[in-house]
């Protein structure tokens, strides 16, 4: 095998001494002229574009980092080896907290921070399960910090994406009423119908609830405070915010002597507050796992999921049963309405957990006709499906499946139609009607919700 006579390097590592003389070591490395010619085309590159040193090292360390890999062993000196790096820069973000809390943060500094808090919090709890999205927008000007578009059903079947602003302050001190102004002063500004201020960790002057909801100009306000971030008390203000535009949208009055039901509502909702800092107080089993991690991988990886597991339960728990008592402070419940509210726990939230979270919009835009089907027919989550599949049978003959597809849902339906409606995205194959409908946003107005409802139906009211 022919070896080439041409010197690759100098490799050359250095430090510098005390007495400010420069060290080097100095490599000779010899390569293959045919089976490491692309390597050695990557090297004279490097060498021409004056960067041949550096260029080295990386592709030694990288070289180094995969044979650490490849034969790694769950041993000490092993673990500390290839985590050093990552070691570092824990203790590097640590250090980075411990800085940002101090008492040189500006107020700006502080209200992106809390942003992310509040973004962070409400999509966890609100995203996934209700389908709504939350959008940074400090950056803008005259505005608040975060645009909300909250997936609200207004009628029966029919669901719209409602803007809601919301103001977030992280101050040491009570949040003046020059901020609360300020707050109304934006959402008539910008045009928003509904609004959410929050202080995370101090109170809000001349307001002794923590949350207090007012109206002003047609405009609706929820003002919320905790004393610290463990509290999480915002997340109950937006989930009632979405209660507040769902009456309105749906044109139901609004009384405005509401302190006594608000007071009452505040103090059912003491046990979800306590769910949530539970919730928090496992991030911390979280960060302890973590710490751990060089001596006790194994041990600690799956204190670390089962840690994860506990929280999203927690506040999928919390939500579900947060919403419930939100819904019996604000309406008169008869049986109807705490039946609906019952189904929604055994029946809407499990169905919401097995399809995936990008096709909640569509999900809830169908929830009306899904619950008189379910009233009509047999309704059963398919659990040893390949996909999420939910059925509707009529006695032993499965008569309409709908099924998550990977960027789709589709709608089987065994009945004879014939003819199919304009914005109904469906075809006739050999007596089933085939709907497939998107998972992108736009699908909310491309499909005719309430003429699919009818369809959904005619099986069984025909």
């Amino acid at each position: 095998m022919y070896l080439p006579s041409t010197f690759i390097g100098p490799i050359q590592t250095s430090e510098m001494s005390n007495m400010g003389d420069e060290s080097k070591k100095v490599f000779e490395v010899e390569l293959d002229d045919i089976e490491d010619i692309e390597l050695i085309e990557d090297i004279e590159r490097a060498q021409a574009d004056g960067r041949l040193n550096d260029h080295l090292r990386n592709l030694l360390r990288l070289g180094h980092s995969v044979h650490l890999a490849a034969t790694f062993q769950t041993s000490q000196e092993s673990m500390q080896t290839l985590l050093s790096p990552l070691d570092s820069r824990i203790q590097s973000l640590n250090n980075l907290v411990e800085n940002l809390t101090g008492s040189f943060i500006g107020s700006s500094t502080k209200g992106g921070i809390g942003e992310q808090i509040v973004i962070g919090h409400l999509s966890t709890a609100f995203t996934g399960s209700k389908g709504d999205q939350f959008t940074p927008i400090a950056d803008e000007g005259h505005t608040g910090d975060i645009a909300a578009s909250m997936a609200i059903e207004t009628s029966a079947g029919v669901s719209e994406y409602i803007p809601a602003m919301i103001e977030v302050k992280l101050y040491d001190k009570a949040v003046g009423s020059d901020e609360v102004d300020k707050f109304w002063d934006d959402l008539k500004e910008n045009n928003y119908k509904y609004g959410l201020f929050v202080s995370l960790t101090s109170g809000i002057a001349n307001q002794d609830q923590c949350i207090a909801i007012e109206s002003r100009g047609g405009k609706y306000g929820i003002l919320v405070y905790s004393d610290n971030l463990e509290q999480l008390r915002h997340i109950v203000a937006y989930a009632m915010m979405r209660e507040l535009a769902c009456l309105v949208e749906s044109g139901k009055d609004i009384k405005s002597s509401s302190q006594d039901v608000l007071a009452t509502l505040v103090s059912d909702l003491s046990n979800d507050l306590g769910i949530f800092e539970s919730g928090v107080s496992l991030i911390g089993s979280i960060e302890r796992a973590a710490v751990k991690i060089l001596s006790e991988t194994g041990k600690q990886v799956t204190a670390i999921m089962s840690s994860s597991g506990q929280l999203r339960e927690s506040i999928e728990q919390g939500v579900a049963r947060m919403e419930h008592d939100i819904r019996k402070a604000s309406l008169e419940l008869d049986d109807e309405k705490t039946k609906l509210l019952d189904w929604n726990k055994d029946n809407w939230t499990p169905l919401l957990k097995k399809f995936p979270d990008k096709m909640a919009h569509l999900l809830t835009a169908m929830r009306q006709s899904i619950i008189e089907l379910d009233e009509l027919t047999t309704m059963t989550l398919v659990e040893d499906s390949d996909k999420p599949t939910v059925k509707f049978s009529d006695g032993e003959v499965d008569i309409i499946e709908i099924e998550a597809q990977s960027t789709k849902i589709q709608i089987r339906i065994i009945h004879q139609y014939d003819e199919i409606p304009a914005k109904i995205p469906g075809v006739m194959k050999k007596g089933v009607l085939v709907i497939d409908i998107p998972q992108t946003a736009a699908a909310i107005g491309d499909v005719d919700w309430p003429k699919l409802g009818e369809i959904l139906l005619a099986p069984v009211s025909d």
